[in-house]
């Protein structure tokens, strides 16, 4: 069944003109058919009852919890190759709360201009929202301006942790870091570029409260590192406290 994220007042659904020409024109919905609307967190089961104008009537309140425990806030260099968009659509399906895009002194990817930066963030929310559709989320993550490292180091968080490959002998693995969050916290990891982190931006890091962490023995790829990231945190969080 399709989920769709949508303004609910008065018993009625408003959708965005994105999603009304999804629902009409791309999936060629019919008259009597069953769909999910979401609306600040609560899950609806819906019928379409008209298709020009779209109007749905909507069914019962669904109990469907999707989201984790603790919220993973992930910061990610601006990565060639569109590679940044596979960090955000595979990050918001293994259930990253916010993400906080920047660059930093080896982000190979510059913009020019806040009309470009504009661009480039409305392309990444709508790659969030139809990812949070499709893995049945019930929010769609927020994503952040662009902006440098050195503000990303002063986002307010329970637990800040930078990946740090050059000191993964000295540091403690990812899941023993996130050992110190309790549900209803907030975590912040911090994902450098395809060059990693200078030594100066590691020290700053480290001079504003975050822990180094290891993501394991090999080097990864900067949009592999993000995406194993996000799915150690949602393991250790959802899945492996719950077996306690």
């Amino acid at each position: 069944m399709q989920r769709y994220f949508a303004r609910i007042e008065n018993g009625q659904v408003f959708f965005s003109a994105e999603d009304r020409h999804h629902l009409c024109d791309v999936m060629r919905s019919e008259i009597g058919e069953e769909i999910e609307v979401v609306d600040r967190g609560a899950v609806y089961s819906a019928v379409i009852s008209s298709l020009n104008p779209l109007n749905v009537n909507l069914g019962a309140l669904l109990s469907k919890a999707s989201e984790l425990p603790a919220s993973l806030f992930l910061a990610f260099s601006l990565l060639k190759h569109g590679n940044d968009e596979e960090v955000l659509d595979k990050g918001t399906e293994l259930g990253v709360a916010s993400f906080f895009p920047f660059f930093s002194s080896r982000t190979i990817i510059r913009l020019v201009g806040e009309e470009e930066k504009k661009k480039r963030q409305e392309r990444f929310a709508k790659i969030v929202k139809a990812a949070a559709e499709q893995s049945k989320r019930t929010t769609i993550p927020s994503v952040e301006p662009l902006m440098d490292l050195a503000a990303i180091l002063d986002v307010p968080a329970s637990l800040k942790l930078l990946a740090y490959e050059n000191e993964s002998n000295d540091v403690a693995s990812l899941p023993a870091a996130l050992r110190a969050l309790n549900d209803g916290e907030s975590c912040l990891i911090v994902i450098g570029p395809e060059g990693g982190f200078s030594p100066a931006e590691a020290s700053l890091a480290k001079a504003r409260g975050f822990r180094f962490v290891s993501l394991g023995r090999r080097i990864l790829r900067a949009e592999t590192a993000a995406v194993y990231a996000a799915s150690v945190f949602s393991y250790a969080i959802e899945s492996e406290r719950g077996k306690r």
